[in-house]
C-alpha cells in the first residue's frame, strides 16, 4: 500500500461528506418524523425488550432499559452500516464508471452517516442515564476512544462485505443471516456474566461483545476502561480493518467490470 494512500482518500473529504449527507437525507426523505427515527428505533425496541424481560420473562438486571440501550445503540450502528455498505459498490456502479475517485469513499461515507445517527441516539442514552440517576464520571472520557475503535472495526467489515458482494451477489443474503445469528450471540439483552465460564472466552472473540462491555463499564458502572478489554478492542478493530482494506484494494480494480 502506498504511503500516500490515506492522504489520497482524505483529499476527497468533500465528496465523502457529500455522500454521507446524501445517505442521511435519503434515509429520512419521506419520513414525517425525519431524524427522530434515529431515536425512536432504539427506543421502541428497548421498550419491547424491557416489557418482555422485566414483566413476562423476569430478568433481575438493575436499570434494565439503559443496560439494554448501551448494547442496542452500538448494534444498530454496526447493523445499519453493514447492511447498507454491502450493496453500496454495486448500487453506485454508474458513478464508479463515470468518474475517478477512491472507491473506499462509498462505504466510508455510509459508515460516517450511520456514525452521525449513532451520536444522535447517544443523546437519548445520556438522557436515560440521568433519569436513572447515573451521572457522568471521569470514565466517560474513554467513550470517544471506544466509539473510534468501533468505527474502525465497522469500516473494516463494510469494506470486506462491499468488495465480496461485487463478486458474489449472495453475500447480501449471507450478511442478513449472519446479522440475525450475531444479534442473539451477542450479550445485548443479557450480561456476559450470564454466560457459563467454560464458554465465556468464545464470547469475547465476538468483537461486539467487547465493545458492548466497554460501553456498559464506562457509562453504567462509571469504571475506567479495563486495559485488557481495551487492548482486545484495539486488536480486533485493527485486524478487521486490515482484512477489509486488503480485500477491498485487491478487488477494486475489477469493480467497474463486475458492477
Amino acid at each position: 500500500m502506498k504511503n500516500n494512500y490515506f492522504v489520497q482518500i482524505y483529499c476527497y473529504k468533500e465528496l465523502i461528506m457529500a455522500l454521507a449527507d446524501k445517505e442521511v437525507k435519503i434515509k429520512y426523505k419521506s419520513a414525517v418524523l425525519g431524524h427522530l427515527w434515529a431515536l425512536l428505533n432504539p427506543l421502541l425496541l428497548m421498550l419491547v425488550f424491557s416489557v418482555v424481560f422485566s414483566v413476562i420473562i423476569r430478568v433481575e438486571i438493575s436499570n434494565f432499559p439503559v443496560f439494554l440501550l448501551c448494547a442496542l445503540l452500538p448494534w444498530f450502528y454496526l447493523s445499519f452500516s453493514l447492511t447498507a455498505s454491502t450493496t453500496s459498490i454495486v448500487d453506485n456502479a454508474s458513478l464508479i464508471k463515470k468518474a475517478y475517485f477512491p472507491h473506499e469513499v462509498i462505504p466510508l461515507s455510509i459508515v460516517i452517516a450511520n456514525l452521525f445517527n449513532f451520536l444522535i441516539s447517544l443523546v437519548l442514552l445520556f438522557a436515560f442515564l440521568l433519569f436513572y440517576s447515573i451521572y457522568p464520571s471521569w470514565a466517560w472520557f474513554y467513550l470517544p476512544l471506544v466509539v473510534l475503535l468501533q468505527s474502525v472495526f465497522v469500516l473494516g467489515l463494510c469494506l470486506l462485505s462491499a468488495a465480496m458482494h461485487t463478486m458474489f451477489r449472495d453475500v447480501k443474503y449471507i450478511v442478513e443471516l449472519i446479522l440475525l445469528v450475531w444479534f442473539y450471540a451477542t450479550p445485548i439483552f443479557y450480561p456476559l456474566s450470564f454466560v457459563p465460564d467454560n464458554i465465556r472466552p468464545f464470547f469475547l472473540l465476538n468483537p461486539l461483545t467487547v465493545f458492548i462491555n466497554l460501553y456498559r463499564e464506562i457509562l453504567l458502572q462509571g469504571k475506567m476502561a479495563e486495559p485488557g478489554l481495551l487492548f482486545l478492542a484495539f486488536a480486533l478493530s485493527i485486524a478487521f480493518f486490515a482484512l477489509g482494506m486488503v480485500v477491498f484494494i485487491g478487488k477494486k480494480k475489477s469493480f467497474a467490470d463486475v458492477t
